[in-house]
């Protein structure tokens, strides 16, 4: 397995990400760099991005998103946030037959919304994945808590890549089926590229 950071990692050769580990293991600075890079290398016409913040912690209030690059305001409530991702579900459908879209990246923050209701959620996070390539959409689905409960293992499969912080416990590292990370330096990840 290779060990990367938000400061090298590429997202060119993958579509979709499962980014996991313990809280403070860098998961959204790992965001907020790439988000970052997007503004630094496109306009709001060739990029725009969704960001669900439902702890309202980690981009509510802060400089981290332009406006004028978000494609909704940053969702902070899963009820609503269902009913968005169901909508970009069927946006991400409707892309792949579109010429010149520009970029969306779709950042979900925590598993709030897999909690109020996984069926909708994995539907919803399966269907952009099967379609993000043709539909230039770049998705990472980020939480700290890895179980059933967060992340079924259809919906890990429907991943291109995952990298793992480090995790909570010996059974979060067990679900993922990789080794414990004894020596992972701070803010890198393990990538498991073949779930």
């Amino acid at each position: 397995m290779n060990i990367t950071n938000a400061d090298y990692f590429t997202f060119n050769a993958y579509n979709s990400i499962f980014l996991t580990g313990k809280t403070g293991s860098g998961k959204t600075e790992f965001a907020r760099k790439l988000i970052n890079n997007y503004e630094n290398a496109y306009t709001p016409k060739e990029m725009q991005y969704v960001i669900f913040d439902l702890k309202m912690v980690e981009f509510v209030g802060k400089d981290d998103c332009t406006p004028e690059y978000l494609y909704f305001s940053i969702i902070t409530d899963s009820n609503y946030g269902l009913e968005k991702l169901e909508e970009l579900a069927a946006i991400a459908k409707a892309r792949t037959t579109l010429k010149n879209k520009p970029i969306l990246f779709i950042y979900i923050e925590e598993c709030d919304m897999a909690y109020l209701d996984q069926q909708r959620f994995d539907n919803s996070v399966i269907t952009i994945n099967e379609h993000a390539k043709q539909a230039n959409i770049k998705l990472i689905y980020s939480s700290s808590r890895v179980s059933p409960d967060t992340i079924s293992k259809k919906l890990l499969k429907s991943f291109d890549l995952i990298l793992a912080g480090k995790l909570n416990n010996d059974e979060a590292y067990a679900y993922l089926g990789i080794p414990k990370a004894k020596n992972l330096p701070p803010y890198s990840f393990t990538i498991i590229d073949k779930y």
